[in-house]
């Protein structure tokens, strides 16, 4: 029985080998599950189902998830807290305010207009325009993404399904929860660094993690998420 196991969700465009420098850091005694949410072998909302099946590990249970895969680990937090003892979020936004319809709206409209960029003869000029957007400034570049990684449908889909313009506002969720949440944001990430800031004034959050990287904590400072990991296991 491993001492530890630690549940990781990547984020758009992601695969479960974004996560193999961080698992390299770790104990042997930690068993790390890292899942692939657009690969074609299960369905779009297969982890919540995953979830309960961790119920016979009798050891300490760690979510890890990062901007996309962080926001499906607000439901489950939301749907199921006791399912894990501790939850980490990267990169994660914890949903627009309610009241702000005209913001959500337009990130809707948004999502729609990427998930229709998404096809197999523009794929190269999709990666393009999708790494050239503001957010990953100050983060380094991705190895190239292979179209054959992915279930296109569901690409398109999660743009759709899970658009930030529908999700909810889990500030309450996460307020709920904060002290089992460690929240973690990069210095570079100038629009995630005030949001933390912001969660933190409101004692939504008790407090967040700084790491000297930009949005993409996976990749620019790996060994950084590792020690997080390490002082939770």
């Amino acid at each position: 029985m491993p001492k530890t196991l630690i549940y990781a969700i990547h984020g758009f465009l992601g695969n479960s080998s974004d996560w193999d420098i961080i698992k390299s850091c770790l104990d042997s005694e930690v068993l790390f599950i890292a899942e692939d949410i657009f690969s074609k072998k299960q369905s779009m909302d297969f982890f919540l189902e995953r979830v309960d099946s961790f119920k016979e590990f009798q050891c300490k249970k760690i979510f890890l998830g990062y901007s996309m895969g962080g926001r499906l680990g607000l439901q489950i937090l939301k749907k199921c807290p006791e399912s894990f003892d501790h939850y980490v979020f990267l990169s994660t936004n914890i949903g627009l305010p309610a009241e702000s319809i005209e913001d959500r709206e337009r990130r809707v409209l948004n999502d729609q207009r990427w998930s229709e960029k998404i096809s197999l003869e523009n794929w190269d000029i999709f990666l393009k325009e999708w790494n050239s957007q503001n957010v990953f400034q100050g983060s380094k570049a991705e190895c190239r993404r292979n179209v054959e990684q992915y279930d296109l449908f569901k690409l398109k889909e999660s743009l759709v399904k899970w658009s930030l313009g529908l999700q909810e506002d889990f500030s309450d969720v996460v307020k709920e929860h904060k002290s089992k949440i460690t929240w973690v944001v990069g210095e570079r990430d100038e629009k995630y660094f005030e949001i933390a800031e912001s969660l933190k004034s409101k004692n939504i959050l008790l407090d967040f993690k700084k790491v000297s990287s930009g949005h993409r904590l996976w990749l620019d400072h790996p060994e950084a998420v590792a020690n997080i990991l390490k002082i939770l296991v």
